[in-house]
């Protein structure tokens, strides 16, 4: 078992995360000293902790991971897996726009150097 600091450690996660996440119900201590109110950390906690900087990684809020926490079908993945690739193509679309604008504005400023 692991103090919070020590589960801090092990994670990555710092300590107000970690109590925030217990706050939500997302990432429940083991066990709870009701005498001096400290967490205590298994390794099963240690992976839950691994499973849901995953999911951020790729882009799950926190309400979606607490909401299909006990039920990942592979419909969820599908769904964000399909949001992560409109984004994609929306930042494609916003790359090619900004070359567009950089080419114009570049047509500009040769256009005003030459009547200056």
């Amino acid at each position: 078992m692991y103090r919070i600091g020590e589960f801090s450690k092990i994670t990555g996660l710092p300590i107000t995360t970690i109590r925030y996440y217990n706050d939500e119900g997302l990432l429940i201590p083991e066990e709870v000293d009701t005498f001096s109110n400290y967490r205590y950390y298994s390794d099963k906690n240690v992976k839950e902790a691994e499973v849901i900087n995953m999911l951020k990684s790729v882009d799950f809020s926190l309400d979606e991971i607490k909401d299909n926490w006990n039920n990942f079908t592979d419909e969820v993945y599908k769904e964000k897996r399909k949001q992560l690739i409109n984004q994609l193509y929306e930042t494609k679309e916003k790359i090619i726009l900004l070359d567009q604008i950089r080419g114009a504005s570049n047509d500009k400023v040769k256009v005003k150097k030459i009547g200056a």
